[in-house]
């Protein structure tokens, strides 16, 4: 597993996996303190999004938008081709119209402009974990 991946343990409940994808190291931290609970693995880019999509489940994807090299957009695709039940939100501090269809007709499940507000977040990946796993919020 390369360095710069961080893997933080379900604190409670069963483990849904949530793989977060961003260059801001910072934004990682936040998103994962945010999700506490859930099984988190971070990637600082998309290409290590794309490798980790390859060899291990994941049930919802939060992704950065503009990354470089590989950005959010091929992470979405990879997510959806791989696990089509997977949900992914895509995080973006450029929100456009353009995007955001893009986004949607990728198959994307939410779209949150940065910066967004942590209920929001965590909402968002509660809701998309309770549409697949009804039995881990009764």
């Amino acid at each position: 597993m390369p360095d710069a991946l961080a893997k933080h343990g379900s604190t409670c409940g069963p483990a849904h996996p949530i793989l977060i994808v961003d260059d801001e190291p910072s934004l990682r931290d936040i998103l994962s303190q945010i999700l506490e609970g859930y099984d988190i693995t971070t990637a600082p880019n998309g290409i290590e999004a794309i490798e980790i999509l390859g060899r291990q489940r994941v049930d919802v994807v939060i992704t950065d938008l503009m990354m470089p090299q590989v950005d959010g957009f091929a992470v979405l695709v990879t997510a959806k081709r791989t696990n089509p039940a997977t949900d992914v939100l895509v995080l973006t501090g450029y929100p456009s119209l353009e995007n955001e269809r893009k986004c949607r007709a990728l198959g994307c499940y939410e779209i949150l402009a940065k910066p967004f507000a942590v209920t929001a977040i965590r909402a968002a990946v509660d809701q998309c974990v309770k549409k697949r796993y009804p039995e881990s919020f009764a």
